[in-house]
């Protein structure tokens, strides 16, 4: 089983580290010992939990073949009473 590996910007409290490592950039990375602490192979890279802008806009329809397809006027302006709901209005 190979380890998780999980980069943080700033620890969460709910992992126990070291006062000096308490909101610093910190790799946590779980390793299995059920297999006598042999290790298998790393992963390639760890994961991000870095929150932040997403570098590219994401584009829309990457998962057409699953759940409810779109109409033609999902992105159209919403009607003005609808819009006054939303905005507290009415």
């Amino acid at each position: 089983m190979n380890p998780a590996r999980m980069i943080y910007e700033d620890t969460p409290a709910f992992i126990p580290v070291p006062d000096a490592l308490q909101h610093r950039k910190t790799e946590v990375i779980v390793w299995p010992l059920d297999d006598g602490g042999a290790p298998a192979s790393p992963p390639a890279q760890p994961t991000s939990v870095t929150p932040g802008k997403p570098s590219a806009p994401r584009p829309v329809g990457l998962a057409k073949d699953r759940g409810v397809p779109l109409p033609d006027d999902f992105f159209a302006p919403l009607p003005a009473d609808l819009l006054a709901a939303f905005s507290g209005e009415r």
